[in-house]
Order: C-alpha cells, then sequence, then structure tokens
C-alpha cells in the first residue's frame, strides 16, 4: 500500500506543533489519571504506592524534549515493577511503551529512539553503552532482552494487538512470543500521558500452548546461564532476569493480574511449600551476588512453576474481561 507522502507530513507536523503548545496539560492529565489528582506525587495504581520522583522525572524529561523537538507521541505507558509500586532503584529498569502517531517514519522513530536512550543515561537509568560493552555482554542483553527498557510503536500498531507489530519483531520471531506477554502488558500498564489506548486493545485468550511456548522460550536462556557462567562475572542478573519472567508469567495465567515479585513468590510458596529458589531470588535482588548453584537450581524451579500451571490452570484463560489494578 503506497502512502501520500504530503498528506502524512501534514498531518505528522500538525501533531507535533499541537504537542508543542498542549505538552504540559497532557503530562498533567496523564498524571493525574494515576495520581488522584496530586500532580507532584504519582501513584501506581496497583498499589496506591508513590511511583518514584526519579521515575516521574524521567517521563516528563522525555515527553517535554521529544514534543519540544517535534517528535510527536500520542501516548506514554508505564508497565513493569515501576508501575505496580515495586521498582527498586538498584535493580529495576522503568519500562515504558512510547506510542508514536501512524505517520511517524522510520527516521523519527530513529530520532525519538536516540533521544530516550540519551535521556535514560542522564537520569542515570542505563548504566553503560552497548557500544562499549564485551560482545558476550551485549549477545546476553539481546537473547534475554536484559537490556531493552523501553519500545517504540504505532499508534496502528498498539491497536492491532499483534505483538510482532508492537516490538518490532520479525514475523518468524513473533511466532515464538507466547499470548502472555502482551495479555500481562495490557492488565498492567498505565498511561501517564496522553490518550489512553490501552483499554482499546484487543488481547487473545491464553492457551495451554502459550505456557509451553513461555517455558520453550525460558528454559533454554537457563540452561545457556548455567553454560556460559565461567565465561562472565554477572550470569548470575541474567538468571535471575529469566527466573523472574517465569515468575510473573505464571502468576500471570492463575490470577489474570499483575503483582509485585514478593507477592508472586508468596503465592507460589504457599501453593508449592518452600522453594529455596525463589527466597534466594529476592535476597539476590536485595543484596546482589554471583552463584553458581543458583543459577543451576533456576532450571529446575522454572520447569516446576511451568508444569504446575500447565496442569493447575484451565484453559483458555478468558482475557476480555482482565481484572483492573486494584487501588488502595
Amino acid at each position: 500500500m503506497v502512502r501520500d507522502q504530503g498528506i502524512g507530513i501534514a498531518a505528522f507536523a500538525r501533531r507535533c506543533s499541537d504537542l508543542r503548545r498542549n505538552w504540559p496539560n497532557h503530562l498533567l492529565v496523564g498524571f493525574h489519571s494515576i495520581l488522584g489528582g496530586n500532580q507532584f506525587m504519582c501513584h501506581s495504581a496497583s498499589t496506591g504506592s508513590a511511583v518514584p520522583f526519579r521515575v516521574q522525572a524521567y517521563v516528563e524529561t522525555i515527553v517535554q524534549t521529544c514534543a519540544d523537538g517535534g517528535r510527536g507521541l500520542v501516548s506514554v505507558v508505564l508497565f513493569g515493577s515501576a508501575a505496580i509500586g515495586s521498582w527498586v532503584e538498584t535493580v529495576s529498569d522503568v519500562d515504558l511503551i512510547l506510542v508514536v502517531p501512524d505517520c511517524a517514519t522510520d527516521e523519527d522513530t530513529d530520532r525519538l529512539r536516540s533521544e530516550v536512550e540519551r535521556i535514560e543515561i542522564l537520569h542515570r537509568l542505563c548504566s553503560h553503552s552497548a557500544h562499549g560493552q564485551p560482545a558476550l555482554e551485549r549477545f546476553l542483553d539481546r537473547v534475554t532482552a536484559h537490556g531493552q527498557s523501553f519500545s517504540i510503536c504505532t499508534r496502528g500498531d498498539l491497536l492491532s494487538g499483534n505483538i510482532g507489530r508492537i516490538a518490532r519483531m520479525h514475523p518468524l520471531q513473533a511466532m515464538f512470543v507466547d499470548r502472555i506477554v502482551l495479555a500481562h502488558f495490557v492488565a498492567s500498564g498505565i498511561t501517564v500521558w496522553g490518550e489512553a489506548i490501552l483499554p482499546l486493545v484487543p488481547v487473545a485468550p491464553i492457551r495451554r500452548f502459550d505456557v509451553f511456548k513461555a517455558f520453550f522460550g525460558l528454559f533454554p536462556m537457563a540452561l545457556l546461564c548455567a553454560a556460559i557462567f565461567p565465561l562472565h562475572p554477572a550470569i548470575t542478573k541474567y538468571a535471575m532476569g529469566v527466573l523472574k519472567s517465569s515468575v510473573h508469567s505464571c502468576f500471570f495465567c492463575y490470577e489474570r493480574r499483575r503483582a509485585s515479585l514478593e507477592e508472586e513468590i508468596n503465592f507460589f510458596e504457599r501453593l508449592l511449600g518452600s522453594n529455596r529458589t525463589l527466597i534466594q531470588l529476592l535476597d539476590l535482588r536485595r543484596e546482589y551476588r554471583n552463584s553458581f548453584p543458583f543459577v543451576v537450581r533456576c532450571i529446575s524451579t522454572l520447569a516446576r512453576l511451568h508444569l504446575q500451571t500447565f496442569i493447575d490452570n484451565r484453559f483458555p484463560r478468558d482475557t476480555d474481561s482482565l481484572p483492573p489494578m486494584a487501588s488502595v
């Protein structure tokens, strides 16, 4: 399909002009939707606890800089630990989806990505540049998505409900992504600026097959961490990320909502009994150290979590009416 470049550029220019004039009002409205009317103290929708000032300042800088620079935003969605009140400064990323107009070009997206990466470093939310990383660490970041804290998609991409379009994946790669990923994002995300699009995103029911796909995607990473442990001094952090993703996915299949990692682990402790690896995951988040025994135990713990989830739940799990994030 050929797009009329003249119309597209004109519409994009008008949108950017509107954003430049109105970004403070948009930001105020966006934060008001999760702050309970207090523009200075942002609260998560799940716990009522304050979203850290660093997170709020980071988002404000993105909106101000990108609107003034003419790169147009439709919406900014916060998800992950910062959205549910469990963000830990030393170990947590600030996970964002930046939604741009459908008329935005690849060049617009590239400029926006570069600007946000610069802002991440400015706010000390990104500790290193990919150009300065060892090859092994770049490879691990790529296969585990450890270093990716934000994504950019168009409004149409998000409304499609197609995870491949939203995450800009190759179609073959998108085939291996389970439905839990999108359902988890829609259920836990909050719009902190701009148009509230999430309620309009179609989410397919979660199948038993999706539990297997999630396991299939995570299990090889856990094996890889154990196999190359001697080659990198911080392999444990990658194993932690893999196990955390497994806990999030399995908990969501049971409860169809996002919770803090502590709450999710407490849930599985009650369900499965005491688990040394899950307890150590929390300990390592508080005080990190490299641990080969933990990395090895992650393999069996991950398998047990997914097998129990596969057996316990009735599928398909309906996602048409995902329960809203609870408020205090």
